[in-house]
């Protein structure tokens, strides 16, 4: 099974890394227990500068085989057996925001994806929970885009307003990825998709990623559970089919004092039922699924949901792989 969505580690790692002498290995002695617990195979996780990149490249070089780093789809299948693997999306709208030719380089280490937006206004585009809502792409995003379509990196359109996902559909004409989103029509958010999205994602030969938090996976995020899950995986499954969904488990990893002002940041109005409630929401996501360890509950839940084994092997790893290796094809990288 691969995650498609590990978001707050990064914190955890790079506060590791900062302290003077520490050669951390917070990915191999902290998170990967958990995540084979969870019966994780690999995961994609999150950067948006250079020393977040050094210290997971640092990283990868200590674990002593244990960890993995995947460029393609055939790094990940041909990996050492028991060896745990890692993809990198950069979250580009930070540091990265403007520099194009930066995009190269980093296509060449090897980072699959690239997203926009991460809730807010930015540089490229507006998020899915600015307060002027429904603005779309900066003449800077489109550019970015466009250097993109050259590039052998998909895009994820997680995060982003809704004006601002339909011009990346104007736009760019290659695959589309939404990491960590669920079922506007099953828990009303601007950071889930509407019904149009999904179709608009699945004609594309886009991939779709479940989302773990409890925002948005009910509208009672408190009373959220397993079930309320898989009915947002039933109903894509029923819109698009299984081949155009993943696992996108997005939970509280690093210790949830660091994410507590990032919460309150993404939501500064508290418009969206974020601000001032990261910790009830966040700290653990919804019953049966409490962290990354309870994973193993969704292929689970979806064989008695009445899936075959072939349907849950797309949503739990393989539709993922096969939009990777449509963006990354395994051949023309290791020429």
């Amino acid at each position: 099974m691969i995650n498609s969505y590990v978001g707050g580690v990064i914190y955890d790692v790079m506060a590791q890394h900062a302290i003077p002498g520490n050669k951390a290995q917070a990915l191999r002695n902290t998170y990967l227990p958990r995540w084979r617990a969870g019966g994780l195979d690999a995961a994609v996780v999150q950067v948006s500068n250079w020393p977040a990149i050094n210290a997971y490249f640092a990283e990868f070089d200590r674990s002593e085989g244990e960890i993995t780093y995947c460029r393609t789809r055939a790094d990940f299948d041909n990996r050492p057996e028991g060896s745990f693997g890692i993809f990198l999306s950069l979250e580009g709208h930070g540091s990265f925001a403007g520099d194009l030719e930066a995009l190269h380089t980093l296509s060449e280490l090897g980072i699959t994806t690239f997203t926009f937006s991460h809730n807010l206004q930015n540089l490229l585009c507006t998020g899915s929970n600015e307060r002027f809502g429904e603005g779309g792409f900066s003449h800077l995003g489109k550019q970015t885009l466009e250097e993109l379509e050259s590039l052998p990196m998909m895009i994820d359109l997680v995060h982003m307003s809704r004006a601002s996902f339909w011009d990346a559909l104007g736009l760019y004409d290659g695959d589309l990825f939404v990491s960590h989103s669920n079922a506007d029509a099953l828990c009303p958010h601007p950071r889930n998709l509407t019904d149009d999205q999904i179709k608009a994602v699945a004609e594309r030969n886009g991939v779709i990623g479940l989302n773990t938090f409890r925002g948005y996976v009910s509208p009672e995020p408190m009373k959220a559970t397993l079930s309320d899950l898989l009915d947002h995986a039933m109903y894509m499954y029923d819109l698009v089919g299984p081949e155009h969904l993943c696992i996108g488990a997005d939970y509280c990893e690093s210790p949830v004092e660091m994410l507590l002002p990032v919460l309150d940041m993404i939501d500064p109005d508290g418009a969206h039922g974020i601000k001032g409630r990261g910790r009830e929401l966040y700290t653990y996501g919804p019953e049966g699924l409490e962290d990354a360890g309870n994973l193993g509950a969704i292929p689970t839940g979806l064989a008695e949901r009445g899936l075959s084994q072939d349907e849950i092997d797309l949503i739990c790893g393989e539709s993922y792989l096969r939009m990777l290796e449509r963006s990354r094809p395994s051949i023309a990288l290791s020429a």
